[in-house]
């Protein structure tokens, strides 16, 4: 696999910021573990290297939040080969200038607006206003074909597709109507025995009153052999 293949991979990774410190020690470790074996040096003592796993994952995290496990991992790689200049042994001074040589590259920069322009490419354009109302007039169109066809008005968002039909002129429901269905709705009381306060009770009212007026449009509709809204 080409370098800029495994770059691309790389930088597609979870974020540093994003890591537990219990969840990045170990990775570090094997970062680290990694580079002692393709150096052919020696790892330090246990305490030595904990000490330093324990280091360089906190400045990770601290001082490239935006970098991936996986950008560190070639960071080191590259480091190792002599890609970022000549080095005296593997400590938090080496390491540190080979991040910085890897964060600010050319190889990296390239990388990184090569992967933006081909998400910005891939993304969907924004849905239009036109496109949402067509998709809107679509389901109330479906919700009336449903009602028609036998399906209980309670199950068919009846508040909701009342809102909508009122926002769009198609039922202008006069306000002696609207008094009317809310006192035939005054009695609504929730099924078994759910305990609501009195605010949500009427709330919930009114929505009962919206209903009924939704159903009287539709049978109103129907019985005249029209459509609620025209397709197209």
């Amino acid at each position: 696999m080409s370098l800029e293949i495994r770059l691309q991979h790389a930088i597609a990774d979870r974020r540093l910021m994003t890591y537990r410190p219990e969840e990045i020690l170990p990775a570090v470790n094997q970062i680290l573990f990694q580079t002692y074996v393709l150096l052919g040096f020696s790892p330090p003592n246990d305490r030595d290297l904990g000490i330093l796993i324990a280091k360089l994952a906190a400045d990770l995290q601290e001082s490239y939040p935006s970098l991936t496990l996986q950008e560190v991992a070639l960071c080191f790689e590259l480091g190792a080969k002599g890609e970022y200049g000549d080095f005296m042994g593997l400590n938090l001074r080496t390491i540190t200038r080979w991040l910085k040589c890897y964060q600010t590259s050319d190889l990296r920069y390239r990388a990184v607006v090569e992967r933006e322009q081909a998400k910005s490419l891939s993304a969907l354009p924004p849905v239009s206003e036109a496109y949402k109302e067509e998709r809107e007039r679509a389901f109330l169109r479906r919700v009336f074909e449903q009602y028609r066809a036998g399906c209980p008005i309670e199950r068919l968002y009846p508040a909701r597709v009342y809102l909508s039909l009122q926002t769009r002129g198609i039922i202008r429901d006069s306000p002696e109507a609207k008094r009317t269905a809310m006192r035939q709705a005054a009695g609504y009381r929730p099924a078994g025995n759910m305990v609501i306060d009195e605010e949500m009770r009427l709330a919930m009212v009114k929505q009962q009153a919206m209903g009924i007026l939704l159903k009287r449009f539709f049978d109103k509709a129907i019985e005249a052999g029209r459509e609620v809204l025209k397709a197209g």
